[in-house]
């Protein structure tokens, strides 16, 4: 439902405008947006004026840093009467220290009302989600918050419900989702990471009961985790869902760890196959991915292609094994080129494994593909050569050179051409096969 304004608001609006120019209030974080009003739509305008009402004029919206909600102004059914409520994150600026508040507001008889207000943790808001949880239908409104530095960070749960906002849940965390765990509820549980900052690093499956209550399912890592920069969910062949947790163990590395619910515990699958998180260590950059498209995340491990194995670390040339788990055992599904900077893998075909190296001719730009028997020679046969134009006089310059074009993404053109070799060759048509575009 929209709330459409009449006359006095529209003076209202118009006075609001100007004082974002006098006094650098604004929705924005920016020189940009402090001196150019936002351009806000009917229904927002008509929340902020309702806010001001209630705040004064002294305040800054504050927004999620990600998430599926960035605007400063979530509209949602929080209440469960299908009618929209209004959230609202700010923090007034005549205070000497920022205080983040969290407000609600309503629309009746088609004007805003700020009907509930109150003080949130931290300082920034990192990420909004707003979902039921577990066996209960309730709707929750689940807020990461972090401090200035991000050296802490807090998640609350709320529910709205007879105009009063009520905390249900509280904890420390790393990193949070919303996702399947695999409790076969309709609805989601509460995923929370902590680091060793906080005590042991830890992964726990919150799930929320008819009830109310919470219940925790908690596995403590070995390591020392100093922060986690991805959770992938994969469904196992006997349906459960496993958790690819990719972890930091520094500025530098990152290992992932796979837990996955059994019963009523939260258990290591990478040591059910006796392997260790240390076992997937690999340079920050390189998470989990579900290169194949086949509903399950591999883990890439890095190793240097044949004929560096002597060669300066700097001059080596890595490739990618996408490693599988399946049936508590781990092996490797795929070898690859795995470019992180132009965003391509190239898995290799099936009969080029422990048979064909890559290097970089800085003379042509070209990535190459050759065959190597042993011996590192100039003369080894070029099977594929890959090229990335970023204008057109180039990109057609090469197609008139025999590539063809693979895949384009803004100005980039990625080119290949294939060369005939009487064992290893491949078709434009099994390349198309072997290629992932992945940003």
């Amino acid at each position: 439902m929209l709330c459409f304004p009449n006359a006095k608001h529209l003076l209202r609006l118009a006075a609001l405008m100007m004082a974002f120019c006098l006094t650098g209030c604004s929705v924005g974080v920016n020189v940009d947006t402090m001196l150019t009003p936002p351009k806000l739509s009917t229904q927002q305008e008509q929340i902020y004026q309702a806010l001001v009402d209630t705040t004064g004029s002294d305040i800054r919206l504050k927004y999620p840093k990600q998430g599926s909600y960035l605007s400063a102004f979530i509209i949602e059914d929080i209440d469960g009467d299908d009618l929209e409520e209004a959230i609202v994150f700010y923090e007034k600026n005549t205070l000497a220290t920022t205080d983040l508040r969290i407000n609600i507001l309503d629309c009746i008889d088609n004007e805003w009302f700020s009907i509930c207000d109150r003080s949130a943790e931290g300082s920034e808001i990192e990420k909004v989600v707003i979902s039921p949880l577990g066996s209960n239908d309730r709707m929750n409104i689940i807020v990461g918050y972090s401090t200035s530095n991000q050296s802490e960070k807090y998640l609350s749960v709320y529910t709205y419900s007879e105009e009063y906002l009520n905390e249900t849940f509280t904890h420390s965390y790393a990193s949070f989702d919303v996702a399947d765990s695999g409790s076969g509820n309709a609805n989601p549980d509460l995923i929370l990471l902590g680091a060793a900052s906080s005590g042991s690093a830890y992964a726990a499956v919150y799930r929320l009961a008819e009830d109310g209550i919470y219940h925790e399912y908690r596995y403590d890592f070995r390591d020392n985790y100093t922060d986690y920069s991805q959770i992938l969910y994969g469904t196992m062949p006997d349906g459960r869902v496993a958790l690819y947790i990719d972890a930091l163990t520094g500025t530098s590395n990152v290992q992932t760890e796979i837990v996955s619910m059994e019963d009523t515990q939260l258990v290591n699958l990478l040591e059910r196959c006796g392997r260790k998180a240390e076992d997937t260590v690999r340079r920050v950059g390189l998470g989990c991915l579900d290169v194949d498209g086949d509903g399950v995340p591999e883990i890439p491990v890095q190793s240097v292609f044949l004929g560096y194995e002597s060669a300066a670390e700097s001059e080596q040339m890595r490739q990618t094994r996408w490693m599988m788990m399946e049936n508590e055992r781990i092996y490797t599904e795929h070898y690859s080129y795995y470019s992180t900077s132009r965003g391509y893998c190239f898995l290799f075909p099936e009969e080029w494994q422990n048979k064909v190296t890559v290097r970089y001719d800085t003379v042509s730009g070209e990535t190459q593909f050759v065959a190597y028997s042993g011996e590192w020679t100039d003369d080894m046969p070029v099977l594929l050569r890959l090229y990335v134009a970023y204008d057109e006089a180039d990109r057609n310059e090469h197609l008139d050179d025999g590539f063809r074009l693979m895949h384009s993404k803004g100005t980039a053109s990625y080119l290949v051409r294939a060369e005939q070799d009487e064992e290893l060759s491949v078709t434009f048509g099994s390349l198309l096969l072997c290629f992932r575009f992945l940003n």
